[in-house]
């Protein structure tokens, strides 16, 4: 599913959380990510490993599923 956040809200419908973006409450550099690779695209333009390291280290609550590529790029404008 693709969708893309403004910075602070998601624009159209996002793949968990209601809209919100980031939660800075959710960045936890403790937690133990499993290490498979099932990229996605965080709103701030970073390829995370996996959706467990976009809401861990990132605090991200919105992404796109896949690697980040130009076309992601230009449309969260980053």
């Amino acid at each position: 599913m693709i969708f893309w956040c403004n910075k602070t809200t998601c624009e159209l419908t996002p793949i968990v959380n209601n809209g919100n973006c980031v939660d800075s409450s959710l960045i936890n550099d403790t937690v133990a990510c499993f290490q498979v690779y099932d990229p996605v695209c965080g709103w701030d333009g970073i390829t995370y490993s996996n959706s467990c390291y976009s809401t861990s280290f990132g605090g991200l609550m919105s992404y796109f599923a896949g690697e980040c590529t130009d076309w992601i790029l230009k449309i969260l404008n980053v």
